[in-house]
């Protein structure tokens, strides 16, 4: 059985009527930008609300509980987040950072994830997959703050996504890991 579109009384298709797409994908792609350009807070958030947790009903947060807080909301939720940005809304995740879509945005979804991965677990395992993790993620990222920093100078790019806060997030969050792991 083939199904027949329905039509307006001027002819138009009730799905494809002018107007109707547009403002779906208008709908859509501010969703993604909103989305795109709020990713880092889902994780902050969850890492703020984790401490302020421990502090209220266990008295305090350990070094080690930060640490392991952070590997999974700063690094784990985030990383996953963000490369599921890069996967599945790849053309809105460029116009934030300032770029055209590419098909290495595909890549850079993966390694995301993969570090994004490694946080949610890494909890669960000792201080060296830890470091593991650390290592990992603070070569991507600090790669990415060079990457940042070249396309300022370059390109004179200074969209959200590639001057704003995930510029300063690719830069302090490794730092800090680095340094809470190297004095625990």
């Amino acid at each position: 059985m083939v199904l027949q579109p329905e039509f307006t009384p001027n002819g138009h298709d009730l799905l494809t009527r002018p107007g109707r797409t547009a403002a779906r994908e208008t709908a859509l792609t501010n969703f993604l930008k909103f989305v795109t350009a709020n990713i880092l807070i889902v994780g902050i958030t969850g890492f703020v609300v984790s401490i302020a947790i421990r502090l209220i009903f266990d008295g305090g947060a350990s070094q080690r509980d930060v640490l392991v807080d952070a590997l999974t909301f700063l690094v784990g939720v985030n990383g996953i987040m963000a490369g599921s940005g890069h996967l599945f809304a790849g053309p809105q995740v460029a116009q934030a950072i300032g770029w055209e879509p590419s098909p290495f945005q595909w890549e850079v979804g993966l390694a995301d994830v993969s570090y994004g991965v490694l946080g949610v677990v890494a909890g669960s395992y000792s201080r060296g997959f830890w470091l593991a993790t650390i290592i990992a993620f603070s070569i991507f990222m600090l790669g990415a703050a060079v990457g940042h920093v070249r396309q300022m100078i370059v390109a004179h790019d200074f969209a959200p996504g590639n001057a704003g806060i995930y510029f300063w997030f690719d830069i302090i969050v490794p730092v800090a890991l680095i340094v809470l792991y190297a004095t625990l």
